[in-house]
């Protein structure tokens, strides 16, 4: 399976786009793939990126455990058929 919608890249990152790419960056490190395609609608993307940085990030309020966030990853990507 590929992906259908591509990701917008650094360079073609602008306005409200590169805002949500900055926002990733800090909340999460970097800026994730997800974030990348939600870019397309990026007042959508600024919705669920707080709620992604929750979950995900121990720093903005995760309390699972990092290896049960992991396989949580690992699953979703197995069945979506994610090869990366």
């Amino acid at each position: 399976m590929t992906q259908r919608i591509r990701g917008i890249t650094d360079e073609e990152a602008v306005g409200p786009a590169r805002d949500l790419f900055d926002a990733s960056n800090k909340m999460l490190g970097r800026t994730a793939n997800l974030m990348r395609i939600l870019s397309h609608s990026p007042y959508v993307a600024r919705w669920i990126l707080p709620f992604i940085a929750a979950v995900r990030q121990p720093n903005a309020g995760a309390v699972s455990d990092v290896r049960l966030r992991n396989l949580a990853v690992l699953k979703t990507s197995t069945i979506n058929d994610c090869h990366y």
